[in-house]
């Protein structure tokens, strides 16, 4: 089994109000939402993590940027109280991870993809140590994280939900 080992990255994520309505699908963002992003936002940047996942055998590389669990449950407790702000603050932890990975990998900035490949029994040992465990339907033990090939290697053709995705080539037309 190949191993792997983390080195420590240094995102900086921007809060991009253009990438946030892209990514939520909003036309029209509240000014009073907004002054309620930058305070959250500053506190999230102190739980935003990022890994470079290094196989030693010199392949199979891999970034991981993950928040904290306790920024699920700040974003459960939005929701619980109003889902319209729920789904809010669901979507700026969502920009978070994917600014955070955008700067690290200048391909996902010209929009492209950052594909979910298959997590090995050297990766899942790699990251055990942060906390962070795979479950049996390919996804980790946090709301909002990216895991992805790095340096960028591709797209869909190692994707794991390619067969799914909405812009899949592959998918079976009905």
């Amino acid at each position: 089994m190949p191993q792997y080992t983390l080195k420590k990255l240094e995102p900086k994520p921007e809060f991009d109000m253009w990438f946030y309505a892209e990514l939520s699908g909003e036309t029209r963002i509240e000014h009073s939402l907004m002054e309620e992003f930058e305070p959250r936002w500053m506190d999230w940047l102190g739980k935003l993590h990022a890994y470079h996942i290094e196989n030693q055998e010199g392949s199979g590389s891999f970034l991981l940027v993950y928040l904290d669990k306790d920024v699920d449950e700040d974003v459960d407790h939005i929701w619980n109280d109003s889902p319209s702000y729920g789904l809010s603050f669901h979507n700026l932890a969502v920009c978070m991870v994917m600014s955070a990975a955008r700067s690290l990998i200048p391909e996902l900035e010209e929009g492209r993809c950052a594909p979910l490949p298959r997590a090995g029994e050297g990766v899942r040992d790699a990251v055990r140590e942060l906390g962070i465990e795979w479950n049996d339907q390919k996804s980790i033990n946090r709301k909002f994280a990216v895991f992805t090939p790095y340096p960028y290697t591709g797209g869909c053709e190692i994707c794991t939900m390619s067969a799914s995705c909405p812009n899949s080539t592959l998918q079976k037309k009905q």
